[in-house]
C-alpha cells in the first residue's frame, strides 16, 4: 500500500513538473519538502455566542490544530495563543463586528512565514504583520484615482515611517535569533610596506 502511494506521488510529481526547467523543478521540489516539514496553519472560523467571540479550529482533529497553532506562533501557553489571535482579529476589525475569518487566516499564514520560536519573537512577528498590512494600505490609498496631493503625500509619509519600523523589527528579530552576537566580515585587506591594518571597532576621541 505504501509503495503504491509513493509510486503514485512520484507519477504525479513527474506529471506536474514535466514542463519546468531544472531550476524551477528544484525550487518546486524544495517547496514541496518545506510544506511537508512545516504544514500550513489550521483554518480558523469566527462565531459569536451572546457577547463572546468564539474562535473555531478547522479540521477533524482539534487537538492537532491546537498544537499546530502553538507551532505557528511559537507560544507555549494556550492563553497566550488566544490573546495573540484576538489581537490579529482586532487588526482588521476593531469592534469585531465582521466575523469573516479570511483575513485572520491570511495574517496567520504571514505569521507562520516568519517562524517565531519564542514569545518575544511571536510578538515581534505579529507586529511585523500589522505594520506590513498598514503600510500597504497607506500605499494603496496614496495611489487611488483622484487622490489629492495632500492625501497622497500624507499616506506616502506614513508608509515610509511604517516600512522603516518594519526594517527595525526585522533587525531586532534577526539579532534575537543570533543571540545578540554581531558578525563582522572583513574582505580584501591590503597592508603595504610600513603600513598597519586594524580590524575591529575604532573609538575616536576629540582632540583638545
Amino acid at each position: 500500500m505504501a509503495d503504491g502511494a509513493i509510486q503514485q506521488d512520484s507519477l504525479q510529481q513527474e506529471d506536474v513538473l514535466g514542463g519546468l526547467s531544472d531550476a524551477e523543478r528544484d525550487f518546486a521540489l524544495e517547496l514541496a519538502e518545506a510544506k511537508r516539514a512545516r504544514p500550513e496553519p489550521p483554518t480558523l472560523s469566527l462565531t459569536r455566542e451572546d457577547d463572546r467571540l468564539v474562535i473555531g479550529y478547522g479540521g477533524a482533529d482539534i487537538g492537532a490544530s491546537v498544537l499546530r497553532l502553538h507551532s505557528v506562533t511559537g507560544l507555549r501557553h494556550h492563553a497566550a495563543v488566544t490573546f495573540l489571535l484576538q489581537q490579529l482579529i482586532k487588526l482588521y476589525d476593531a469592534d469585531t463586528s465582521d466575523l469573516d475569518a479570511t483575513r485572520l487566516n491570511r495574517a496567520l499564514a504571514m505569521l507562520d512565514e516568519l517562524e517565531p520560536k519564542t514569545g518575544a519573537e511571536a510578538m515581534l512577528a505579529a507586529q511585523m504583520v500589522a505594520i506590513h498590512e498598514t503600510a500597504m494600505n497607506c500605499m494603496a490609498r496614496a495611489t487611488l484615482r483622484g487622490q489629492t496631493f495632500e492625501g497622497r503625500e500624507l499616506n506616502l509619509k506614513f508608509s515610509t515611517k511604517l516600512t522603516r519600523a518594519y526594517a527595525q523589527h526585522m533587525a531586532t528579530l534577526e539579532k534575537s535569533r543570533r543571540g545578540g552576537q554581531q558578525k563582522v566580515t572583513v574582505e580584501h585587506v591590503h597592508v603595504h610596506d610600513g603600513g598597519q591594518a586594524i580590524v575591529g571597532n575604532l573609538e575616536t576621541k576629540p582632540v583638545c
